[in-house]
């Protein structure tokens, strides 16, 4: 996903060590824009979770599955990314920037657009106390059923140390 740059605010905050859901309900309160970015070591590798503030409103996500290149938009990736939340292992980042900014985001990226409206006691129904595997599992059986995986390809190639 592309992202306008933005300031900084919070960058490297452990999920061990904070609370996610209670950190977005105050990006809701105080009128944020900008990004939260959080990765994790997920169910086979690296996962990362985008969610998009304009005044306060998540109006977009992504999610990122990096080893396989495969990403999930809109409101199939709010539902994972609060998932990944509750990781053991992982970090989030909060960029701010202007609420023009967000309204671009989308534009680059049409897809990540939510077509519902999250409210502070939506994030509350979203919150996991554990993470749960079975949302990579469903996202990466479908994408393997109708192509094949990276790796599989690179070794077709001869290029098995590559994939």
């Amino acid at each position: 996903m592309q992202l306008v740059e933005g300031r900084v605010v919070e960058q490297g905050m452990s999920l061990a060590e904070h609370d996610f859901s209670d950190r977005m309900i105050e990006l809701i309160k105080t009128k944020f824009s900008g990004y939260v970015n959080l990765t994790i070591q997920g169910f086979d590798g690296l996962e990362e979770g985008t969610l998009i503030f304009r005044e306060g409103k998540i109006i977009a996500s992504g999610y990122e599955y990096l080893k396989y290149g495969i990403s999930v938009n809109g409101n199939s990736a709010i539902a994972q990314t609060f998932n990944s939340a509750a990781a053991e292992n992982g970090v989030f980042d909060i960029i701010s920037f202007r609420p023009t900014d967000a309204e671009l985001t989308i534009a680059v990226n049409p897809k990540i657009r939510l077509n519902v409206d999250v409210s502070a006691g939506d994030i509350k129904k979203l919150t996991k106390t554990k993470f749960n595997p079975a949302y990579a599992r469903k996202v990466l059986s479908m994408v393997m059923k109708s192509s094949s995986h990276r790796g599989e390809i690179m070794k077709k190639l001869g290029l098995g140390e590559m994939g």
